[in-house]
């Protein structure tokens, strides 16, 4: 039996019926690609595998790859791959394998979970996604404007994606039980494409806003527009119709989304 390596953040999922939980809320059909990140000692892999979906999974740890190669041996719908989820990219992996789309799903390393999750706007064929993160993490993910937990997570994941909470999962479920609880959450991406289409301009503005959270708008964005005159700021405020005497936490997601196009027009004059 191999063991967690903690250098790499591994918890073991052994609760069967998390497992199934996690596939049932992501419908793997015959015809579906999925993708699935970490997949550890199969827990997750085994009901992907026999929903009929094709299964490629990604791990980097060597010996649970061969480890899972010998386990689903008979298996003719499954891939397995060696190698750091940091440089995979779905969309053209997906493409390589003649797709037009694909499903991710996964528990995912709390020490990549950030990391993980903002790429998942960059993946354009992505159709649908279920993880397992920590209860904290999902917290901020689900919090909304005028809540504590409301941040940069909060913001531009809802920007683009529609997400719902799956499950809450106990220390219990996993060997080694880790120290907090987990949770399973489901997205999918707005079927109008949802945020701006410069994604990395809009994580910048935002990451920018929240560093300052305490301060109030007008001073926040004032280091990031420069020195305008009173009649900026009012035409400014038209058009974005925010309120600059507000704090970061305390903007709507639709708030958020004409502020960033009001300030990507007045740095274009």
């Amino acid at each position: 039996m191999l063991h967690a390596k903690r250098s790499l953040g591994q918890n073991f999922l052994t609760a069967e019926t998390v497992a199934k939980s996690i596939a049932a809320a992501l419908s793997p059909a015959p015809e579906d690609l999925v993708f699935e990140i970490g997949p550890g000692r199969g827990a997750l892999t085994i009901p992907l595998v026999r929903s009929g979906a094709t299964v490629v999974a990604y791990e980097i740890d060597e010996p649970l790859v061969e480890l899972l190669r010998e386990k689903l041996a008979s298996s003719s719908n499954v891939e397995l791959r060696h190698a750091d989820i940091r440089a995979v990219d779905f969309d053209v992996e997906a493409a390589e394998r003649g797709r037009s789309s694909y499903k991710l799903a996964g528990n995912i390393p709390y020490n990549l979970t950030s990391t993980i999750l903002i790429d998942l706007v960059r993946w354009r064929m992505l159709r649908e996604a279920v993880f397992m993160v920590q209860r904290e993490v999902g917290e901020r993910i689900l919090a909304r404007p005028g809540e504590r937990n409301c941040g940069i997570l909060s913001i531009f994941l809802q920007a683009y994606f529609i997400i719902e909470r799956v499950r809450k999962v106990r220390p219990g479920s996993f060997t080694p039980p880790p120290r907090v609880e987990s949770v399973v959450l489901r997205f999918v991406p707005h079927v109008s494409g949802g945020g701006p289409k410069d994604r990395e301009a809009f994580l910048l503005f935002l990451k920018g806003c929240f560093s300052h959270r305490r301060k109030k708008l007008r001073n926040i964005l004032g280091e990031f527009l420069g020195a305008k005159t009173a009649k900026e700021w009012e035409w400014l405020g038209e058009l974005s119709g925010i309120d600059f005497g507000m704090r970061p936490e305390e903007v709507s997601l639709e708030g958020w989304l004409s502020l960033f196009a009001a300030s990507q027009r007045m740095e274009g004059l």
